[in-house]
């Protein structure tokens, strides 16, 4: 029989607690704030903020930083969330800087500076930050003034780095050394797990593709200054966006209309063609995997891969129905099942596609 144990750490990884884990709720999701839970049968002292590690058998699967504690008779239930939570912080930029730094770069300083700077009371204990690659980006600014300052939540800002520029942050909590540490760098594309579905060692699997709202691969733009000036972009499977449309369309077309106007801002000035193209940037991202899988696995299964958030797949049907898609989620159903989320959607809208195999 498995057994789980639950260890709480304060902030700065001293010891403070254990129990057994009676019943968990195990959540990880790059995409959204999704929240854990375990039950222990036993009460345990924790804090909110303290630390808590999951260990399977004797070897940490997750941990995550507790929200909330509540004490039940003889239980206590135990509420955390990943350390992402971590980037739901609002920052102040000149995003100028772009024009000159790269979105990991920045990142990086940022972070170092919120949880390995002066102010000993918000760092993070044992925190460390590196980048492994460097992407310029076309980030497109609300400021009307050159050297104004503009809100970036870094949460949000994260999204759009892996959803646009395939960007990923790693987290490693080190609970023996006492560190955390981030790594932000580019997905290797080159790297695709193929997982073939309907095998006989292959536990039940759930596939549903949700309808998708808001996102676009053909948007046209008219001049606030002249409606009969218009331009239209388009968003190519290589991930490219121009105003070709008679080569590598993406199917099905989602369109939409929008209006752009031209940048008078001296020492910025941009057309309106170059100001709809930098818009078009921000809203169309990479359809390839703007969708939502989800796959229920037996974690006892010799035959499946399983690999970190970031890593892309290639899911393969008994029929021959391919989908390449990124995993971006996982979920603990019990002891033997896990649910595993691939895709940049995260909805309940009306399914177009369900594929149900039991074996």
């Amino acid at each position: 029989m498995t057994r789980y144990r639950a260890e709480i750490y304060d902030p700065s990884f001293n010891f403070i607690s254990f129990g057994a884990v009676a019943s968990k709720d195990i959540r990880i999701d790059y995409l959204v704030e999704d929240t854990s839970s375990v039950e222990l049968s036993a009460i345990v002292v924790a804090h909110v903020n303290d630390y808590i590690a999951i260990r399977e058998e004797g070897q940490i699967y997750f941990y995550g930083i507790i929200s909330n504690v509540t004490y039940d008779k003889n239980k206590t239930k135990i509420s955390f969330v990943h350390f992402m939570k971590s980037l739901n912080v609002d920052v102040m930029e000149d995003v100028s800087i772009f024009e000159t730094k790269s979105a990991e770069e920045w990142l990086h300083d940022r972070l170092l500076d919120l949880y390995d700077g002066s102010d000993t009371e918000q760092n993070i204990y044992g925190f460390s930050c590196s980048y492994l690659s460097t992407t310029m980006i076309e980030y497109l600014a609300q400021a009307t003034e050159p050297g104004q300052l503009e809100s970036i939540n870094l949460f949000n800002f994260v999204q759009m780095l892996l959803q646009k520029y395939e960007i990923m942050l790693t987290w490693v909590v080190d609970f023996a050394a006492k560190t955390v540490a981030l790594t932000i760098d580019k997905i290797d594309t080159s790297d695709v797990w193929t997982m073939k579905l309907g095998l006989a060692d292959t536990p039940d699997y759930d596939i549903d593709i949700h309808s998708i709202e808001g996102t676009y691969n053909k948007i046209k733009y008219y001049d606030t200054e002249d409606s009969t000036n218009t331009v239209t972009y388009y968003l190519h499977s290589d991930g490219t966006i121009d105003s070709d449309g008679s080569t590598d369309r993406l199917t099905p077309v989602t369109y939409t209309e929008k209006t752009a106007t031209q940048d008078t801002t001296e020492g910025e000035e941009k057309t309106f063609e170059e100001v709809a193209l930098l818009d078009a940037q921000t809203s169309m991202l990479n359809t390839d995997f703007n969708h939502e899988i989800i796959v229920t696995f037996n974690t006892e299964s010799k035959l499946m891969p399983v690999g970190g958030l970031g890593q892309l797949y290639n899911l393969v049907t008994p029929e021959g129905v391919s989908y390449s898609t990124i995993l971006t989620g996982f979920e603990q159903v019990n002891v033997k099942y896990v649910r595993m989320v691939f895709g940049y959607v995260r909805t309940n809208l009306t399914t177009i596609l369900k594929m149900q195999r039991r074996r």
